[in-house]
Parts: structure tokens; C-alpha cells; sequence
């Protein structure tokens, strides 16, 4: 979903916040869905196609060097062990969507069903044989769509407490959001596998086990943030949430907003998706309230702010996140997990607002 849908989907939610019911979750592009047939298959120049979009970075005999300056080397398809398995439909994913946090662009929107899985194919081949790694039992593996799981996550740092209600969401291109149930919170983002869901065993009680490496962790100082306050009495509003929904390759958080004394004053989403930046996939989360009893707004966020263009406000915090607030979406604060806003952020964050759908 570009900004642009993002921005008239909120504006929607904002008169509907009370009323608003989940419309099902959305169809897959049609090229998500079409399999591979052996006729066409047969058609296509695997290598040629490798050459064309991998050896760039991996090398031309899958070694990871490749002629592409990169800020990490590339990985080594000679040795297996790839981020997540050594069959068609692990590697897939990752030519697909590309992984978040590295250099892996995403090459769905430019390959086709058949290329896609051709390019898979001769990776997996470049590898040692007896490789290929299937998840056991009690893995959840994030396929074709989002994935939501609620149940008890360890601490996440020393110190931490564990989390008895969590909501972790993971995504096909290896993220996983875990958000604190209770107040709708997040706590950290991840990149790699999804989970290990050993409470299956004994039924509950045992944490889940997080497969990625953490990249991002909530600071004190954002775990006692309070994204929305009353606007007459600058009170904080907690969140608490109500209900998940999966649309297409998004997901949506839906919240009440309560007061201290626990009454609903008001409601609201929090959206999950992607930006592409030069094609690589920088996690996105929309925050957006309504009030309904009373008016609500944004808190003021801290940390440093700037003037990004003539409609958009960015504050760079302290905790590793860049927050744009639109002059024609006040109660709308984007969040893009990236360090800086960058001349290329910048231009797919103003490329997304124009891009028509």
C-alpha cells in the first residue's frame, strides 16, 4: 500500500473509528498465486536470469563478491544455510519482498512468477547438496502473507520482564513486530525466522521462542510514551487492542483509546507495512486516533525536529526511528525504522504520497 491509500484509508478510519467492522483479508496478487509450469519453466535461462539480477552482489559462481560496494558482504550461496531454509519456497520469499535491514532489494514487482522461481531454483543449486533445512514441528513459518500469534515472549534484555500477553506479527519478508497486548506497545522488531511455538507441547504456558535477530528495541523512554493525549486536559490515553485484520499484504492493529480511569474516549489503527527504498524494504508503522467523547491528539514527540518539506514534519529520536506527521493527516504519525531521513528516504516517502494505485 503506497502512503497516498495509506492517507484516504486513514481518513476513512477516522469518521468510522467506533463503527468500523475487518472486511476480510485481502487477495493475493495474482502473480503470488500462479504456480510455475513446467512448460514455461523450460523456456526460461535460469543463469542468464542470476547474471542479470544476483551476481551484482553474490558473485557469478554465488560466492558473495560481487562488484557491488555494499555496507555488508553479500551472502555466500556456496556454503547453504540461507536465511531462512534451502527449499524454493524459503529462497523465494527472499527474492520476493528482499530483507529488511540489508542490501536484499525486493525483486517482486520486477519478476515474474516463473522467473522468480528459476532464480530460486539455481541458487538453491549453487549450494552444497544436503542442505536443504525444513523447519521442525512446531516452527511457524511466514509463507505468502502476514502472520499474527498472540502468547507469553521471553525477556527481550536483561533486566526485561517477560511478556504474558504479547502479539508478535510477522511478515514474508522476515520481519516480526512484537507489541505488548495490554497497551498496544512495541517492543521489538526482528529479522530473520519467525517462531518457535513450543507452547503447542504443553498447552500454553510455555514462552514462544523468537527465531530472528533483534534489530530494534523499544528505549525506556518509548515503552512510557503515550502516542495520543485528551486535547482539552493533555492527559495520556492508553491503548488497549481490539482486534487484528489482514489485508493483502498489510497489517492492521485496531485500538480503543481509554483514559486513566479506564473509560473509552476514543479509538484507532495502527497500520504495518513496508517502504521501498531503492527497492530495499524499510518497516513502516501509521499510528492514527480519533475521539469520540472528547477530542484527542497527537503528544508531542521528543527528539530532533525538522521541516521536511512544505506539508511534512520529521522527528529523528533518540531510539533509532524517523516520525513524519502531514499537515493534512494531524492525528496520523508515521514511524520509518530507519537512523536518518535520508535523501532517499525522503524521495520514497514523497514518491509513495504521489504514486496513483
Amino acid at each position: 500500500m503506497t502512503l497516498k491509500r495509506l492517507l484516504l484509508a486513514a481518513s476513512a478510519a477516522a469518521t468510522l473509528v467506533a463503527l468500523a467492522q475487518p472486511k476480510g483479508a485481502g487477495e493475493l496478487p495474482a502473480r503470488d498465486q500462479a504456480p510455475s509450469t513446467p512448460e514455461t519453466a523450460l523456456t526460461l535461462d535460469d543463469k542468464a536470469l542470476y547474471m542479470e539480477h544476483c551476481a551484482s552482489c553474490h558473485g557469478e559462481s554465488g560466492d558473495g563478491k560481487g562488484n557491488e560496494e555494499l555496507e555488508r558482504p553479500a551472502r555466500s550461496f556456496l556454503l547453504g544455510g540461507y536465511s531462512y531454509g534451502n527449499t524454493q519456497k524459503a529462497v523465494r520469499r527472499s527474492v520476493i519482498h528482499g530483507i529488511p535491514g540489508t542490501p536484499m532489494p525486493a525483486f517482486g514487482a520486477t519478476l515474474g512468477t516463473d522467473e522468480i522461481n528459476a532464480v530460486a531454483d539455481y541458487v538453491i543449486s549453487l549450494g552444497p547438496p544436503g542442505t536443504i533445512v525444513q523447519p521442525g514441528e512446531s516452527v511457524l513459518v511466514v509463507e505468502d502473507r502476514p502472520v499474527v500469534v498472540k502468547g507469553m515472549m521471553p525477556a527481550y534484555e536483561q533486566g526485561a520482564f517477560r511478556e504474558p500477553r504479547s502479539l508478535i506479527v510477522g511478515f514474508p519478508s522476515g520481519t516480526t513486530f512484537q507489541f505488548r497486548a495490554e497497551d498496544s506497545r512495541l517492543l521489538t522488531v526482528r529479522q530473520g525466522e519467525f517462531l518457535d511455538r513450543r507452547d503447542w507441547g504443553g498447552r500454553g504456558g510455555s514462552e514462544l521462542q523468537p527465531l530472528g535477530t533483534l534489530t530494534w528495541k523499544a528505549s525506556r523512554a518509548s515503552r512510557d510514551f503515550t502516542e495520543f493525549v485528551d486535547a482539552e486536559s493533555g492527559q495520556g490515553l492508553r491503548r488497549k487492542v481490539r482486534r487484528t485484520e489482514i489485508k493483502g499484504d498489510d497489517v492492521w492493529l485496531h485500538f480503543d483509546l481509554l483514559d486513566e480511569g479506564g473509560t473509552r474516549v476514543g479509538g484507532g489503527q495502527e497500520f504495518l507495512s513496508f517502504l521501498m527504498v531503492n527497492d530495499i524494504p524499510v518497516p513502516m508503522r501509521a499510528i492514527l486516533g480519533s475521539g469520540e467523547s472528547r477530542a484527542v491528539k497527537l503528544r508531542e514527540l521528543p527528539g530532533r525536529e525538522s521541516r521536511a518539506n512544505d506539508s511534512v514534519d520529521v522527528t529523528t529520536t533518540s531510539d533509532g526511528l524517523v516520525a513524519c506527521v502531514l499537515d493534512d493527516a494531524p492525528n496520523m504519525r508515521i514511524y520509518l525504522h530507519a537512523p536518518a531521513w535520508t535523501p532517499s528516504l525522503a524521495a520514497a516517502f514523497d514518491a509513495s504520497l504521489r504514486k496513483k494505485d
